[in-house]
């Protein structure tokens, strides 16, 4: 194979255009040997050197961005300007990113983060999960754990310290001032701590006090449970004795279930609610309009949100109305994926309900899979086909294992577009009316350059084999990859 690669390389080189007698700089060594190896700029100003199809890349851009990528093994992306980076080992297996100082990475289930890679007191956590815990938190404080031995876990599950000794013995939680300790979890709890208090002995009995907030309380959970509230715009009490009827009294709105969950009606001043039953009947009017007949179909809005299905899970809608933008959402699952958003263009400043006019699509996303996906941000745009991943693209599938399953793909800037079939093996290019370019590996192809101030025309087959180069000055021919002659033409005055 490596006989292949050298020879098609000093095969290539035998031909090159002839713009002038000085030789290309470095960066713009460009050739091509189809999904063997190629090196090229695409569209977008990225210089690509890929070698045996989609195997290994190496991109590097106009603004210092590089991807180095040894497919499906690892991957690198750096961005300097962005000060950031990422390395991929077998994807989702470990990776490892850094944003400025911050630092993280994860091999299987070990987690570490060093959020100051400066400092060396900075906070830091190493985690492998669901055994060992250390790290120091945001206070400077290190802590240690053995699950389920014993130990301290800090900023974790929402909580800012976990005790515990021998789980599910004894675990202590605090969250600000907010104090719990629990034995034999989830049994026997106790919280106190800036107006709350709760205390539990389950299922037998519990309660739990938010000062000047609400007082709930279960005897034999399930079967009762019961509730007074002291909000100021919504006071009241209520109570349910499962699985029979249950009712809550607020001074903006009454509440009655039969059989809970099932059947429950609400009537508020902000809000009505039917249960009727749950979940297949569900309407509710008032801040929330929603209308379910589930799984047949449903529809629910709510502040410049709306959503709906048909045959739920496998046919849904979203709409989010912005000021500047709307966006849309449509699944067919696992079929079909889409993503539009449309910029809204105003004449002139709107009332709070008035309908926006529709502008132009700033961003669209559609995938049939595993057919075929297509987006476009602004004036950039790509078609692939295939596209094997069920869900919207994510960068490290399209670093890691895209490429894969492109087999032909046409990507679009302004006026400039690029197809590629089977990674090479075809390959197309054009800007606007001056350049073209048509290359079918090892076969044929062919170039027209029209914007220096010499026009190029080339072609030649098996890569050199026979060729043929013409400018405005001088046409070269090309017979056997190494022999080869060079005529001056006269300028036309």
């Amino acid at each position: 194979m490596y006989r292949l690669v050298i020879l098609c390389m000093l095969a290539g080189l035998t031909l090159v255009p002839v713009h002038g007698d000085a030789p290309f700089p470095e960066d713009e060594w460009t050739f091509d040997f189809g999904p063997i190896i190629s090196r090229q700029r695409d569209i977008h100003g990225h210089m690509r050197l890929r070698i045996l199809g989609p195997l290994f890349e190496r991109a590097d851009g106009q603004e210092g961005q590089s991807l180095t990528a040894i497919r499906p093994l690892y991957s690198r992306f750096e961005d300097p300007a962005a000060e950031r980076s990422r390395h991929e080992l077998l994807w989702p297996v470990g990776f490892t990113k850094n944003f400025r100082n911050d630092h993280h990475g994860r091999f299987l289930l070990a987690f570490w983060t060093n959020f100051d890679t400066t400092e060396p007191q900075s906070r830091y956590r190493f985690w492998l999960l669901p055994i060992y815990f250390q790290g120091r938190d945001i206070h400077g404080d290190r802590y240690a754990a053995v699950f389920p031995i014993g130990g301290r876990v800090h900023e974790i599950l929402g909580q800012d310290r976990i005790t515990f000794v021998l789980f599910p013995l004894f675990m202590r939680t605090e969250l600000n001032e907010i104090v719990t300790h629990d034995y034999i979890w989830p049994i026997v709890s106790h919280t106190q701590g800036k107006g709350i208090y709760r205390f539990r002995v389950f299922p037998f009995y519990g309660q739990s006090r938010h000062r000047d907030r609400f007082n709930k309380k279960f005897v034999m959970w399930p079967f009762w449970t019961s509730a007074e509230y002291y909000y100021a715009h919504s006071a009241g009490s209520g109570w349910i004795l499962f699985p029979f009827y249950g009712q809550m009294r607020l001074t903006d709105q009454r509440s009655w279930t039969v059989l809970p969950p099932f059947f429950r009606v609400t009537r508020g001043t902000r809000q009505n609610m039917a249960l009727l039953p749950w979940p297949f009947i569900q309407r509710r009017t008032g801040e929330i309009n929603q209308t379910y007949v589930w799984p047949i179909a449903g529809q629910k809005r709510v502040r410049g949100q709306e959503s709906s299905f048909y045959a739920w899970p496998i046919v849904r809608e979203e709409r989010v109305d912005r000021r500047d933008y709307l966006a849309k959402r449509r699944y067919v699952l696992p079929f079909y994926y889409a993503d539009v958003k449309r910029a809204h263009e105003p004449a002139a400043p709107l009332a709070l309900n008035e309908p926006v006019p529709r502008g132009e699509r700033i961003a669209n996303y559609q995938k049939v899979w595993p057919l075929i996906s297509y987006r476009r941000e602004g004036d950039a745009s790509r078609l692939r086909m295939l596209d094997l991943w069920p869900l919207k693209e994510s960068h490290p599938i399209e670093r890691n294992y895209a490429p894969f399953w492109t087999l032909y793909q046409i990507t679009r800037l302004d006026e400039a577009s690029e197809t590629e079939l089977l990674w090479g093996m075809y390959r197309g290019r054009r800007e606007g009316e001056d350049y073209r370019s048509r290359s079918i590996f090892p076969l044929i192809e062919w170039e027209r350059d029209d914007r220096e101030e010499q026009e190029l025309r080339r072609w030649a087959l098996l890569k050199g084999l026979i060729g043929y180069q013409r400018t405005d000055t001088k046409r070269r021919f090309q017979l056997l990859y190494v022999l080869g002659w060079t005529q001056e033409q006269e300028t036309p005055p």
